[in-house]
């Protein structure tokens, strides 16, 4: 059980909004990070030094991630820093705001009772201001959770989307045993787990915007379907076992309704149907294929790929299958369209001459292709994060097929190197709650 108190003031009252320097590196470009010191937490009791260390860097790697903050590096820190001050009345603002941080996270940990209690701070050194303050109580196995808790609030209260530091990834995953389960991780990598155990091959998971619930391909039965796992109860049921292609599904927005693509009446065409597997209703009808389907963050609009022109490209259409448009024109063929949650983007794989599958993005209207990936192997499978900053994909650049994830205003590539299993077909969950 967590238990948040927000908008704790104990150095001034007045809230500022936080302000970034603009830094020109030696291509010209203009870097907007904020520049932000993340030290050591402070630690009431020896026993628990190890949990306040764990949970500042947890901290400081969610914010550099998320592309808006930069990390004051330690030698930086202000003459003779050695250590945060227990009580926060005495932290010398002065001093920090000389460094080169415009803001600084401040933190304290200690037991009462048999809880873990976390108080954390954001405070803008330009106006010597709290901007936010949150009190988290945690039982000790969750102390990682309650971090990423405050990073998100943070990234809230900075640009007004709130980070992912809660979110989960699934993925298919395998130890080199021929079988594949479908795993679950937090987004970095930590607390990695099986969530299937059907000693088969288990596929391509979607989860629904709840996180109830992931809906998933399996050759558990001998043969692909499509079943539903119920992350409440561990029981898995079938979906869709229609003679043919059952291929992998996405979810509405409000978890309501799937599209999937079916090959039951001969032909590779996209169908809508409730979670109970009942409902089923056709929505293309050509001779052409139609795949890859996925839903505006609104609901009222399906992305998916075609090879109506020749090679397969994205198009969209309302959920009924009227007003269908091509979206993608830059060449080569298209796969694995993802809708950004802001509705602004859809990422894809792109294939064509001279590149290999690579992960681009074009705008929701079609336009401005923009290319993400650059390297050898394989880049696929992409799925954005529900703030729309980053997209996680696998890659087999290394060998392997691995996860890596891209911070799409930097270009950032990061492989999630936390994984111990390969991994491959992720799907960014939603914040827990």
């Amino acid at each position: 059980m967590i238990w948040l108190v927000t908008g704790m003031v104990v150095m001034n009252a007045t809230f500022a909004v936080a302000q970034s320097a603009v830094r020109i590196d030696s291509g010209m470009r203009t870097d907007m990070r904020i520049t932000i010191a993340v030290p050591p937490f402070v630690a009431t009791e020896p026993e628990l030094s190890v949990f306040a260390a764990e949970m500042a860097q947890v901290v400081a790697d969610d914010l550099a991630f998320s592309g808006l903050f930069i990390l004051l590096p330690s030698v930086q820190y202000p003459a003779g820093f050695n250590g945060m001050e227990r009580d926060v009345q005495n932290l010398n603002l002065t001093a920090w705001r000389a460094t080169k941080a415009e803001n600084l996270v401040y933190g304290v940990v200690f037991q009462e009772g048999t809880q873990l209690v976390a108080q954390f701070r954001l405070f803008d050194l330009y106006s010597n201001t709290q901007l936010y303050g949150q009190e988290v109580r945690v039982e000790r196995a969750h102390h990682r959770l309650a971090a990423h808790r405050f990073s998100e609030e943070v990234l809230h209260h900075t640009d007004g989307v709130p980070g992912i530091g809660t979110t989960e990834i699934l993925f298919a995953g395998s130890k080199g045993d021929g079988h594949k389960e479908i795993y679950v991780a937090d987004y970095d990598g930590a607390n990695l787990r099986p969530i299937t155990k059907h000693q088969s091959v288990s596929i391509m998971p979607e989860v629904s915007s709840d996180g109830n619930s992931i809906a998933y391909l399996s050759y558990k039965d001998r043969y692909c379907f499509l079943y539903i796992f119920d992350r409440a109860t561990g029981i898995s049921r079938a979906l869709s076992k229609e003679v043919g292609l059952n291929s992998a599904a996405s979810w509405s927005p409000d978890s309501k309704r799937l599209a999937m693509t079916l090959s039951k009446d001969g032909n590779a065409e996209l169908y809508l149907r409730d979670p109970n597997g009942k409902n089923a209703t056709r929505i293309t009808n050509n001779r052409d294929s139609d795949t890859s389907p996925c839903f505006s963050p609104d609901g009222q609009r399906i992305a998916f790929i075609s090879d109506r022109g020749g090679r397969p490209q994205i198009y969209a259409m309302n959920l009924d299958g009227s007003n269908q448009s091509r979206l993608s024109f830059h060449g080569g063929s298209a796969y694995d369209p993802d809708w950004s949650p802001d509705g602004k983007s859809i990422a894809f794989v792109s294939v064509v001459p001279g590149e290999g599958f690579e992960i681009y993005t074009i705008a929701s209207d079609g336009s401005n292709p923009v290319r993400l990936t650059t390297s050898t192997g394989i880049n696929e499978s992409p799925s954005w994060s529900p703030d729309s900053r980053h997209i996680v994909y696998s890659s087999t650049r290394n060998g392997r097929s691995e996860l890596w994830a891209i911070t799409v205003s930097t270009k950032t590539e990061r492989r999630i190197s936390a994984l111990t299993v390969g991994a491959e077909g992720p799907t960014w969950g939603p914040r827990r709650r």
